[in-house]
């Protein structure tokens, strides 16, 4: 921590958005971040209500930003353009190389592309340029109006002079610190955070290094906020680290446990962290007063930080310290945990008044941790033991049932979740070995490992009959598709359906009733039998008798001598016919008429109506003869 005439930064909670997001933007009213599901939100620094969802982006955005009118997010391919007023995308801009990340500032987005390509577009005219400024992708930018700071993960930063007819002049090469890291900048400094945990300040002057802000513990940094007095660093141990720019000391440090902080942005006291989980939204305190990092803040008021009192944080620890103790005696042992965590995060946030108690200051910390220790092992045993139940569960339905209604990633997660707490549990209970709960620990998770083992052994045999059975379907199946693609006959087909159907019957007799195997068996049967049914009916459809058009002698009679009555006006009609194909067409048609008439005469017995009928028969024969 710094030193004695330092302030000790706190913080308070103000507010947890359940989103997970890569970059946050603020303006006076809304709060937006760009968040995994392809989605730009905004939330209303008022409430924190939700007030909008822009998208969706073809890809994940990368990077959010605002100005007085639009919100524009940047992906890979494309920078998408929604209007403040009514929240309608309006746009988007192309991009020809991919990017990485961006920044605007002013009237310009600058675009850091893979390649080392840093690409300008220019917001109202669209006009775009690019320059090759690295060997490797530019993985981090900063710029303000005159200068533009770019990085890459194998390259040292550079800073460039811009000019926005022609390419950016390099000014400078920040490589007192090595490669790498991630920028930042005021209009005094720029601030280079690198792998190692470590802040180099650099003057805007002569490019040189001011001075090196170096952590307690080394933890790389993933983002990097500044102003002329303050800096915070989002570190990838799940903590922020708050820094007096001026003395290069160490504040304070907030720490996430549990998650990975991706993006800081600070707006006067409140701090906007995007996360691996969620949005949290903090007020960063000194003194019990808001610190607006944004400004110096008055003498008096920073007088007002070094007369903290070691007896009120003490005090306030204990109160944290009982409330844990009733969440423990209640056996809520997960909030026990947060209590004592937040006891001991109250100790280290204020360590510097602590300063003048170093003994009580220590007791406190060891009695937390025993505590804490302790409720961690009741919290970890009953996490094993909700799973023990869980696999338990699933094996036995995989012994009764022979099958399990747990969708495969379902059941892959639940492996993952246990493997993961089993190695925990194991890990924690070496680090409490001297506390008996760790031995139970040590029993539940040994026990869990058990179970577990069974349970996937179950369900890799069950899997494997699910995979044979459904080999076979597809095989069939396979083998359909090719049969109706060849356009074979429908006889050919229905052999074959009637040997997979065969096939199935054999595979279901071995199949456990009520099991998964016999479920997926018997659908396709019934599929290929339903199949095999409309085929058999078509085929025979053909071989049954052909329906006679006459149901007594008095119908046919009747039809017959109609026929007679117009046979002779179609007779001579023929000579009026020029074309021979078209007339012999015409007399093939009569003589059709005519020779159904003669069966249907002959097939009641009427002589009378089947001379008659075969005299006009031969009398149209002799007219094709001619």
């Amino acid at each position: 921590m710094g030193s004695n005439d330092s302030p000790v930064v706190s913080h308070e909670p103000v507010v947890q958005l359940e989103f997970e997001s890569v970059d946050i933007a603020y303006d006076e009213r809304y709060l937006y971040a760009a968040c995994r599901d392809h989605k730009i939100r905004v939330w209303s620094k008022a409430d924190w209500q939700l007030v909008a969802e822009l998208g969706v982006t073809d890809t994940m955005p990368l990077a959010v930003a605002v100005d007085d009118s639009r919100v524009y997010a940047t992906c890979e391919k494309r920078v998408y353009v929604w209007n403040k007023e009514t929240w309608g995308m309006t746009g988007w801009f192309e991009l020809s190389y991919q990017a990485v990340t961006s920044r605007l500032h002013g009237d310009y987005f600058y675009i850091g592309a893979q390649e080392g390509r840093l690409v300008s577009i220019q917001k109202d005219t669209h006009e775009t340029n690019s320059w090759q400024l690295h060997k490797s992708d530019i993985t981090s930018i900063w710029s303000d109006d005159k200068i533009i700071c770019t990085c890459t993960r194998k390259e040292e930063p550079r800073v460039w002079l811009k000019n926005p007819d022609a390419a950016p002049s390099e000014l400078a090469r920040l490589d007192k610190k090595g490669k790498g890291g991630v920028l930042g900048g005021t209009s005094e400094f720029v601030l280079v955070g690198t792998p190692a945990g470590e802040i180099a300040v650099f003057d805007r002057g002569e490019y040189s290094l001011v001075r090196t802000l170096e952590p307690r513990k080394s933890n790389a940094i993933h983002s990097l906020w500044a102003s002329n007095y303050y800096v915070i660093a989002a570190n990838s141990n799940g903590t922020l680290s708050v820094w007096d720019l001026r003395r290069g000391e160490e504040l304070g440090e907030i720490s996430f446990r549990g998650t990975r902080n991706q993006w800081i942005t600070a707006d006067h006291d409140l701090v906007y962290v995007a996360t691996t989980g969620d949005i949290q939204i903090i007020r960063l305190m000194a003194g019990g007063q808001p610190l607006d990092v944004m400004s110096e803040g008055p003498s008096t008021w920073k007088e007002s930080l070094l007369k903290t009192s070691p007896y009120d944080v003490l005090e306030a620890t204990i109160q944290l310290e009982k409330r844990g103790d009733e969440k423990y005696k209640e056996g809520l042992f997960r909030e026990a945990v947060l209590e004592y965590e937040n006891a001991l995060q109250q100790l280290i946030d204020n360590t510097h008044a602590l300063q003048e108690v170093p003994t009580e200051r220590q007791m406190l910390t060891e009695e937390l941790n025993s505590k804490l220790g302790r409720a961690l092992l009741k919290s970890k045993i009953i996490d094993i033991e909700e799973l023990s139940y869980q696999v338990r569960q699933l094996s036995e339905e995989l012994d009764i049932r022979k099958r399990t209604d747990m969708a495969p990633d379902d059941v892959e997660k639940l492996w993952s979740e246990a493997s993961r707490a089993i190695k925990e549990s194991r890990v924690l209970a070496e680090a409490q070995a001297a506390d008996m709960l760790s031995y139970q620990l040590t029993a539940a998770a040994n026990k869990l490992d058990h179970e577990l083992q069974d349970a996937m052994e179950r369900y890799n045999a069950f899997r494997e009959t699910i995979n044979q059975a459904m080999v076979l379907i597809r095989g069939i199946s396979n083998e359909w598709r090719w049969m109706e693609r060849k356009r074979t006959s429908l006889t050919e087909r229905k052999e074959f359906l009637e040997g997979a159907i065969g096939r199935i019957s054999e595979a279901l007799k071995a199949a456990d009733e009520d099991s998964e195997v016999s479920k997926i068996l018997s659908g396709a049967l019934e599929e290929y039998r339903r199949l095999d049914s409309q085929i058999d009916r078509i085929i025979t459809s053909h071989e049954e008798e052909e329906v006679a058009p006459f149901m007594d002698k008095e119908e046919v009679t009747s039809a017959i001598e109609s026929l007679l009555s117009v046979i002779p006006q179609k007779r001579a009609s023929l000579s009026s016919i020029e074309n021979s194909k078209q007339r012999e067409l015409e007399r093939q048609k009569i003589l059709s008429a005519l020779q159904q008439a003669l069966e249907s005469a002959e097939s009641f017995k009427l002589s009378k109506q089947a001379k008659a009928v075969q005299a006009e028969i031969e009398a149209l024969e002799s007219l094709g003869q001619q």
